[in-house]
């Protein structure tokens, strides 16, 4: 007589597998909540990996001993079709979708007093089967709402890895963003493990791009301990490829590929590597006084104006400078920043202008080009301009004026065709004042004045750039997901913010780096932050229900409170959205 599954796995592996397991411990606040809710129900839940097996049983005791016994449904069994034949786990599997077996559809004889409704758990980033929920009980306590309670338990535990994935997500999307601002003129792609295109910059020979992409998964041609394998020729095809392997807690979960002819590369597209590494996309913020800044800004790419940056320290003023580069038609050239603080007064001359051989004693004896040269139709990009040497402001001048240069110890006039942005912390109509800057010069570079609001003018921008700086990091440390407490952001809030953005994104990196499980809390801050002690406050939610909450309370934010927009990314109902809002404290027309 057949008796159900007829193949077990080892104690030892059985420990290896449930121990490797992150579903597995990412589901258990989930998995525990089902067996209080079917310990007096006669069902017993299986939880199981995408090979079938058993890792862990939930439930009413007497059945789970029961169905153990009869069918041999213990941890540890595999429920696959080659071992079990027609069952409902080893069936979903296969079709990747709910099935419902009832009886004697089951292949084995023993199986015939069970009804079992199993669910795929899918991954969230790709779609591939990583897990299978089973209930099942006898046929005499068979109740119709088995396979809705089993679908319910599989979407909270998706909703929970959709939550633990979303910052690898956003991790993908913002390499693969960084990959296409690095490589403006080759072909960009963002692929998951199957090498199915997410994401491209071009769509010329999509077709043959989309067949190696997944010849390059196929073939699984990526190293995993390189973070980036350059020079690779694939062959019967006239690119060479850069690839860039993409982990999450050391699960491989996408990759990125950049593309170039072999015959294609022109000399003029590589003579240079002085791209400009911050766009428009990368500057955040909703805020009043941030948006006229980015209007501005806008309009200055727009056209060929030399531009001034003023602002106090720390707001972002060489963000601006590269976006502004990045979207003019200058982009496809340099862009060279100088900080004209950090360069000594006897050196900044053959900085900006270079110098011939032999110029200087312990000069370079080819010569060296200076930034104007370097930054040839494209942009230079003048740093604390309040601090260059007053004799130094009359050459600079001249240069703007004249757009051509004499490098130092030279005779030569060489023709220049550079776009200058200046920025600067300090006030220079009191500096023209006290004689301490040119005011022709002034006014030569303030054809366009961008000043940059400091970050206490723009504190509703705050929870939007934390987020940002926790994704940056995330990606940088290749760790996560991190979290903020509503009571951390409040104290982030009230601080006065001197050092501006570049002090928040510091302070975040150090609170990163102090959080407990990911979760920012205020502990995790400096002490500089902290202008009182306060108790902390305690959350009435359970870590399963917070999660949930932040993931609608983010999707809200994304879609800028359009509830029809929401609850569709949400995959739930208008009613559902509000009656869950409700029962954790909020209220949608409050929320707005």
């Amino acid at each position: 007589m057949i008796q159900g599954s007829v193949k077990n796995i080892s104690e030892d592996e059985l420990k290896d597998i449930r121990g490797n397991n992150e579903l597995f411990h990412l589901a258990q606040p989930v998995l525990k909540q089902a067996e209080q809710e079917l310990y007096h129900d006669k069902h017993v839940l299986l939880f199981c990996d995408s090979d079938g097996i058993i890792i862990d049983s939930f439930g009413a005791p007497p059945v789970a001993r029961h169905i153990g016994k009869s069918v041999n449904a213990n941890n540890g069994a595999k429920w696959s079709e080659r071992w079990a034949g027609t069952n409902a786990i080893g069936t979903s599997i296969i079709l990747k979708q709910p099935v419902q077996i009832f009886s004697s559809e089951h292949f084995s004889h023993n199986c015939h007093d069970w009804v079992c409704s199993s669910a795929p758990i899918l991954d969230p980033l790709t779609s591939e089967l990583i897990g299978v929920i089973n209930l099942s009980t006898t046929s005499d306590s068979y109740h119709t709402l088995s396979m809705v309670k089993t679908l319910d338990i599989v979407n909270q535990i998706e909703r929970i890895l959709f939550h633990h994935y979303y910052h690898a997500h956003e991790m993908m999307y913002n390499l693969y963003l960084e990959a296409v601002n690095k490589w403006k003129n080759q072909i960009v792609v963002l692929c998951d493990t199957k090498g199915k295109i997410i994401k491209r910059n071009s769509d010329a020979q999509i077709d043959e791009i989309t067949s190696l992409m997944s010849l390059t998964a196929e073939n699984n041609a990526l190293a995993p301990k390189n973070e980036w394998e350059d020079n690779v020729t694939l062959h019967n095809s006239p690119y060479e490829a850069k690839y860039k392997k993409i982990l999450w807690y050391g699960r491989f979960i996408g990759f990125i590929a950049v593309l170039e002819k072999k015959t294609s590369t022109s000399p003029a597209a590589a003579s240079h590597t002085h791209y400009a590494k911050y766009s428009f996309q990368s500057l955040v913020g909703q805020s009043k006084a941030f948006k006229s800044t980015i209007h501005l800004a806008q309009v200055a790419a727009s056209n060929d104006s030399n531009v001034l940056i003023t602002g106090e320290s720390g707001t972002g003023k060489e963000l601006v400078a590269s976006a502004i580069h990045q979207a003019s038609h200058r982009s496809d050239h340099p862009f060279i920043a100088l900080n004209c603080a950090a360069i000594p007064k006897d050196l900044m001359p053959s900085e900006l202008f270079g110098y011939v051989a032999g110029a200087f004693t312990g000069a370079n004896p080819k010569g060296s080009l200076g930034k104007f040269e370097m930054a040839d139709k494209g942009t230079l990009f003048l740093d604390e301009l309040g601090d260059m040497p007053l004799e130094l402001q009359v050459q600079l001048l001249r240069v703007i004026q004249e757009q051509e240069i004499i490098r130092i110890g030279g005779k030569t006039r060489i023709p220049i065709d550079v776009r200058v942005i200046a920025a600067t912390n300090k006030n220079l109509p009191e500096e023209i004042e006290q004689g301490n800057f040119r005011e022709d010069l002034y006014y030569r570079l303030n054809v366009m004045q961008i000043e940059l609001p400091a970050l206490r003018r723009r504190i509703d921008d705050l929870p939007l750039l934390v987020e940002r700086f926790i994704q940056k990091l995330t990606m940088k440390k290749y760790h996560g997901p991190y979290q903020i407490s509503s009571e951390a952001m409040e104290i982030l809030q009230e601080h006065s913010w001197p050092g501006n953005i570049r002090e928040l994104e510091n302070v975040i990196e150090f609170a990163i780096s102090f959080s407990t499980d990911g979760l920012i809390t205020p502990e995790s801050l400096p002490k500089h932050i902290h202008k009182q002690k306060r108790l902390p406050k305690q959350s009435s939610l359970n870590p399963v229900n917070q999660a949930e909450l932040d993931w609608i309370l983010t999707t809200l934010k994304r879609s800028q409170m359009n509830v029809s927009k929401a609850v569709k990314e949400l995959n739930m109902s208008r009613s559902t959205l509000y009656r869950k809002l409700k029962k954790m404290g909020y209220d949608i027309k409050s929320l707005k």
